[in-house]
């Protein structure tokens, strides 16, 4: 089973990855925690894409609306 197997079944539960992977559980709370900081990390490049696109679609609008 990988990381991201058990991450998936168990969520951040240091003793059940621990045991599912037959690691110490310190090192499955270092993988949690670089796994959490990633998907954090995702999400605010995703809703930074989001706004932008936003923006992008209100500037074009007002551009449109404006005099020649």
């Amino acid at each position: 089973m990988t990381f991201s197997e058990a991450y998936d079944l168990y969520g951040p539960d240091t003793i059940a990855i621990s045991e599912a992977l037959d690691i110490p559980e310190h090192e499955a709370d270092r993988f949690i925690s670089a796994e959490m900081d990633r998907r954090r990390q995702s999400d605010c490049i995703q809703r930074r894409r989001e706004y932008n696109g936003r923006l992008r679609t209100s500037l074009r609008d007002l551009r449109a609306r404006r005099p020649a």
